[in-house]
């Protein structure tokens, strides 16, 4: 479900019971990541969807503790492979992840003021993001306005321009050719 309650009920009802199917799912992760490193990828990112659905307590324990956990297993065989972490949706939450260090970017989600991500985030890691998708489905003058905020906060520093969220199945095509033709024009 969108809210994760069955999974929240577990969690937070039987916690140690839920480490032992998030260590799980650590290892599994860490298998997977590695193999995906052997066939030939040359950056990762983990997206966890579910960080959001948390309370802060339960979010550094079951979302950013075992994210942490992952990217120090993975660099001990691929220390040179860059790591971007999407913990989408937990607002103010992205600070943690920015002070733990965790990765090498931080792929923030639409809902984040760029001003924001820029005087909180910036200064201790690499932004990734914010471009509401829905702009680029409707394109136009609104698409470029709301790109051009983006860079204008984030664009002075380290800085990987990307969607808040995936595309959508509706976005035109020449809507993302525009937006790759203004990101390029700089």
């Amino acid at each position: 479900s969108r809210d994760f309650a069955k999974a929240k009920a577990w969690a937070y009802s039987r916690p140690d019971d839920f480490q032992k199917l998030v260590d799980l799912l650590v290892d599994a992760v860490v298998v997977h990541l590695e193999a995906q490193i052997a066939a030939g990828a040359e950056a990762l990112q983990i997206f966890d969807s579910w960080a959001s659905a948390l309370d802060h307590a339960a979010m550094r324990r079951w979302s950013l503790e075992p994210i942490d956990r992952i990217v120090k297993r993975v660099r001990q065989s691929a220390p040179d492979v860059p790591f971007i972490v999407f913990p989408r949706g937990i607002g103010h939450g992205y600070r943690d992840f920015a002070d733990q260090g965790i990765g090498d970017a931080l792929s923030i989600d639409q809902a984040i003021d760029p001003a924001w991500a820029r005087d909180v985030l910036q200064p201790r890691t690499v932004v990734q993001g914010n471009l509401d998708p829905r702009w680029l489905v409707v394109g136009g003058e609104g698409m470029r306005t709301a790109t051009r905020r983006i860079l204008d906060n984030l664009g002075d520093r380290p800085f990987v321009f990307n969607l808040g969220h995936g595309c959508l199945p509706e976005t035109p095509p020449d809507h993302v050719a525009a937006l790759i033709a203004l990101l390029r024009a700089g």
